[in-house]
């Protein structure tokens, strides 16, 4: 061959195995100067590759070699292109050798790429060994050693590789995300053919790993991990998988998880890779200070919903719940401001959807902070499944606070069922010096209406225990209360019929009662409450508003309470003529109502002076009405004066008669004139 010319023996399509070409290379006759060859495209099985172009050139026992490519198709993976290969000296004395060679690459599955690197390949007898070290910005570093003897073939790799581009050309790096972070590979593999491998073993870790997507939702930074995993082929793969992760922090919204200080989150298990599914067993997952688990799984390779089973977790529950469940919870609410503790014990099946579970609560304990709830003592066992027969589970405390009136101890019995539960017996719980019947208690957990329904009995409770409980003036006498069907679903608590109260020896019923949002940060309670034949002496002598005697009627329309504060409403408080009651009213309560009214409202000099001599007087009528609405209340009474409203209408002599004029007052003010009132100074006795 002539310098310098051509070289074109085969037609621009060439369908030859690469080896071919470069056994070309080196058949060259003794003498020859140069080789160039140039080809449109070289294909093999499931490979191509475009736009050859070599030449080589002898140099010393060996050639000069610049080898240049469009494009390289591998099966269906990303394609590698405008490659160029440069050694200056290929010594072919003892096989194939390059000590210096660079290699470029404007596009790869890892982006464009280029270093140095050093090859050899050998022959003998029988054996063959090759060795491939390349070393550059991108992605890093890697030693690769072949070996071929009798017939088997070994392989052993050793690197230092930069993440970002790792993940990206692995197809594992979504669009838009960002990586970084190193990691540091060894791998062993060997197997009987070359296209074949039997065995293998890999160890990867990697420090300052770190991702992040474009919304911050997903993210993590100064992650170290340690991976490894190994495996053999017999009819199928196995093996086994561990995992260390020893610092750094994760957020995917809405959890955030840190690695504990003082050991590794760690996870070990064995795997099955069969004709249909992957296999995992004997899987085993240990988060110091939050619990262990042990699960099996299996994971269809082409079509099919994966099954999880967890066969035993044993769970701090503080962690477990302020880690994993409470970033679940509405911000604001009940469930998102909970501190929970015990343990949990618990085995599950899922495949598309929960199917059975079985769980142990002991020493278990709920709180928040605003003291809403508080339960301790709390213990709970049972089991479920979404199919088969019916089962049992318990749930039960020593004592309990809601809203911080002080609750017995429980101990229910439950009947499970695929789509609901229901309470087997009554329970009885001590309330308030009284007890607490819940006669009925069943509901559902799935579809549309999923909630609960609840109907019982308040029996025989003293008012004295509420009103310490909710530090109120001290009320005396016993309340009892018929609680009718209450409905629980999609947030919403509502009655089917009216809710009734005796008290103050009278009746107090509540009707259309709706609660919305109930666990939510702000409660909308709707309602209608009409109350009849209230006693004012044991009522007023709760308070320092002074003594008063009568019974009192009200209806209060359309209550609407904001986070447990009345918005608005519609009220009206009057008393009735009873004959066995007499309608007095002390001089302290007298003094009062006017400050409600809005100040002077006694009318007369001679009625003033009145109040100075006389300490109770009779009364014909007595009522206020209060409507509310947008923060303004507007006020009204039983009768009308000129231009003010008569809240107290005497009677007899002396005649003591309670005006207001200011008919619109703000809300907060009008809370502040009762304040005043009810804290004004002593009640007045009346000697009866």
């Amino acid at each position: 061959m002539r310098k310098g010319i051509p070289f074109h023996p085969w037609p621009p399509r060439l369908r030859v195995a690469l080896p071919v070409l470069l056994g070309l290379l080196f058949a060259l006759p003794a003498g020859a100067t140069d080789l160039e060859i140039q080809a449109t495209e070289i294909a093999g099985a499931n490979w191509s590759l475009r736009n050859v172009h070599l030449t080589a050139k002898p140099a010393g026992p060996g050639f000069s070699v610049e080898l240049d490519t469009g494009r390289l198709q591998l099966s269906r993976q990303r394609a590698w292109t405008g490659a160029a290969l440069r050694c200056a000296r290929l010594d072919s004395r003892a096989g194939w050798s390059c000590a210096s060679g660079r290699l470029a690459l404007q596009g790869s599955p890892w982006g464009p790429l280029g270093g140095r690197f050093s090859a050899a390949v050998l022959q003998v007898g029988g054996n063959a060994s090759a060795r491939l070290r390349m070393q550059g910005q991108r992605p890093g570093w890697l030693n690769l050693d072949w070996r071929a003897v009798a017939g088997r073939w070994t392989a052993r790799a050793q690197g230092d590789l930069q993440v970002a581009p790792l993940l990206a050309g692995a197809g594992f790096l979504p669009k838009g995300w960002q990586a970084q972070g190193q990691s540091t590979l060894t791998a062993r593999a060997a197997g009987p053919r070359w296209t074949r491998a039997d065995r293998f073993a890999l160890h990867l870790q990697g420090q300052g790993l770190g991702f992040s997507n474009a919304a911050g939702l997903r993210a993590a930074e100064g992650v170290q991990l340690e991976m490894g995993a190994a495996g053999s082929r017999g009819k199928t793969w196995s093996g086994t998988a561990q995992l260390r992760w020893r610092k750094g922090a994760v957020l995917w919204s809405p959890w955030y998880w840190s690695a504990p200080a003082a050991q590794p989150v760690s996870s070990r298990l064995r795997w099955r890779l069969g004709a249909r599914d992957l296999h995992l067993t004997a899987w085993q997952i240990i988060w110091p200070g939050l619990g262990s688990a042990r699960a099996t799984a299996r994971i269809p390779r082409r079509s099919g919903m994966a099954r999880w089973q967890v066969e035993h977790a044993d769970l701090a529950v503080g962690p477990f719940y302020a880690t994993w469940v409470k970033p679940l919870t509405a911000a604001g609410g009940l469930a998102a401001d909970l501190q929970a503790q015990g343990r949990l014990r618990f085995s599950l099946d899922w495949q598309g959807g929960l199917r059975a579970i079985s769980w142990q609560l002991t020493d278990g304990g709920l709180g928040d902070t605003q003291k809403r709830i508080a339960i301790q003592g709390l213990a709970s066992q049972g089991r479920w499944a979404a199919q088969g027969p019916a089962a049992q589970a318990s749930l039960a405390w020593h004592a309990a606070e809601l809203y911080r009136l002080p609750v017995g101890s429980v101990d229910g019995r439950f009947r499970l069922t695929g789509k609901g539960f229901s309470l087997l017996q009554p329970v009885q719980i001590a309330l308030l010096g009284g007890s607490l019947r819940v006669q009925q208690l069943d509901g559902s957990w799935s579809g549309p209406q999923a909630g609960f329904r609840l109907a019982g009995a308040l029996q025989n409770a003293d008012l004295t225990a509420l009103a310490t409980a909710f530090h109120w003036p001290p009320f005396t006498g016993r309340v009892a209360a018929v609680i009718p069907e209450l409905r629980y679903a999609q947030g919403s608590l509502e009655t089917s019929g009216l809710l009734s109260a005796q008290v103050f020896g009278g009746n107090v019923l509540v009707q259309d009662l709706r609660i919305r949002n109930l666990l939510g940060a702000v409660p909308i309670l709707t309602a209608d409450v009409q109350m009849r034949g209230l006693q004012l002496k044991p009522l007023t002598q709760a308070f320092h508003f002074g003594f008063i005697s009568g019974v009192l009627d009200g209806d209060v329309h359309d209550l609407r309470l904001l986070n447990w504060r009345p918005d608005a409403f519609s009220a009206r408080f009057y008393t009735v003529r009873s004959p066995d009651v007499a309608q007095q009213i002390s001089q302290a309560a007298v003094q009062n109502l006017t400050r409600l009214g809005g100040g002077n409202g006694v009318s007369g000099f001679f009625q003033t002076l009145f109040l100075r001599m006389f300490k109770t007087f009779h009364y014909a009528r007595l009522g206020m009405g209060i409507t509310l609405h947008d923060n303004v209340a507007e006020l009204s009474g039983v009768g009308r004066e000129n231009k003010g409203f008569v809240i107290l209408q005497g009677e007899g002599l002396p005649r003591v008669d309670v005006v207001g004029y200011n008919r619109r007052v703000g809300w907060s003010e009008l809370l502040a004139r009762l304040a005043t009132a009810m804290h004004s100074g002593a009640q007045v006795k009346t000697g009866e």
